[in-house]
């Protein structure tokens, strides 16, 4: 594991916080996670599922018609930014529904599946990014976030944050020449930052271990 401890934290927090929006957009408040299961109670977990299944059948439509609007209208600049406005709210949507499925049950494959949709429809944005971050690290396959870190970063080349994520997770992954590359690029954009000793540390190690071959 990366950042043992109290240097674990980068990760740790996003999944927290990620998981504190999710559910805040759901409606949901602390006290409601503590239903009990008695007769007539309602699952707030599943609540938060259905809720996130309804918004993304509504996005999907919003997209549907922005598809037709710009078939209709092909040089239309407002059609094609309704189109793509209507892309990331389906993709922020999809990420709402993938963290919801990992909140009801971490092992569920639906919420990697809606994660990468959500990336798809969304690659620029960062939350959703994150999101996947999220259901990629807590479903134990780092490897199925990293080809949108790597995208997202050709988008936004200065966002160090998503470097830091992207570091963690090719360490996780394995994949220590990524690693490397986008914990040197943090450093490079963010050497003041909290988390910049961690990181050095770390790439430190890791470019000790790639020049010792191990």
């Amino acid at each position: 594991m990366l950042f043992d401890g109290k240097h674990q934290k980068v990760l740790t927090k996003v999944i927290a916080i990620i998981a504190m929006v999710a559910f805040a957009g759901f409606g949901l408040v602390a006290g409601g996670l503590a239903v009990s299961g008695g007769c007539g109670a309602s699952d707030p977990l599943q609540q938060a599922i259905d809720e996130a299944q309804s918004r993304v059948t509504t996005a999907t439509a919003g997209v549907d018609t922005a598809t037709a609007a710009v078939k209709a209208s092909p040089k239309s600049a407002t059609a094609k930014a309704d189109l793509a406005q209507a892309k990331v709210d389906l993709g922020e949507a999809q990420s709402s529904l993938a963290q919801a499925r990992l909140a009801r049950d971490p092992n569920d494959p639906a919420a990697l599946t809606d994660a990468l949709a959500a990336v798809d429809n969304a690659p620029g944005n960062s939350d959703v990014v994150i999101g996947l971050v999220t259901v990629a690290s807590g479903q134990g396959n780092p490897a199925a976030a990293l080809p949108a870190l790597a995208a997202y970063t050709t988008r936004n080349p200065r966002d160090a944050q998503i470097y830091a994520y992207w570091g963690q997770l090719a360490e996780q992954a394995g994949q220590r020449s990524q690693a490397i590359l986008a914990y040197q690029r943090f450093l490079q954009l963010a050497p003041d930052d909290t988390l910049a000793p961690d990181i050095r540390n770390r790439l430190d190690a890791l470019t000790a271990q790639a020049s010792s071959g191990g």
